[in-house]
């Protein structure tokens, strides 16, 4: 149990490390709506997958969450700056064949997702950006 609280520590350090490199760009595409969007976070994984971990940012804030949030997690709508507006979130399945997939939304449409983790340690992350 010990080797798995560090294997998830290690996973949240990694994704919060891609949360702060993936905000860096050197995009000058203009934002739309003085760069403000209002976004939905989605996490779906396959049946017995416990979610544990989910860090996201509202309001341009960092929000963490840690506990048992079962196979489907869903924010309730947020504001943020288009450069904020990331998801990470840590699971375990209980195979190899286990999956996890993040989501943004806009308007309840899927703007932004990235490829499916597969395994029984899962780590997901995607943002607008």
């Amino acid at each position: 149990m010990k080797k798995l609280k560090n294997l998830f520590l290690l996973t949240l350090l990694v994704g919060a490390t891609t949360f702060s490199l993936t905000g860096c760009s050197d995009k000058d595409d203009p934002a739309p709506e003085g760069g403000k969007a209002k976004v939905q976070y989605k996490l779906i994984a396959s049946e017995g997958v416990n979610i544990s971990t989910i860090v996201y940012y509202s309001d341009n804030s960092v929000v963490t969450k840690t506990g048992d949030f079962g196979s489907t997690w869903t924010s309730e709508i947020v504001t943020n700056n288009e450069e904020t507006t990331m998801i990470s979130a840590n699971a375990v399945g209980p195979s190899d064949q286990s999956t996890l997939k993040a989501q943004i939304l806009i308007d309840g449409k899927v703007v932004k997702e990235n490829p499916v983790s597969t395994g029984k340690i899962l780590t997901t992350n995607v943002s607008l950006k």
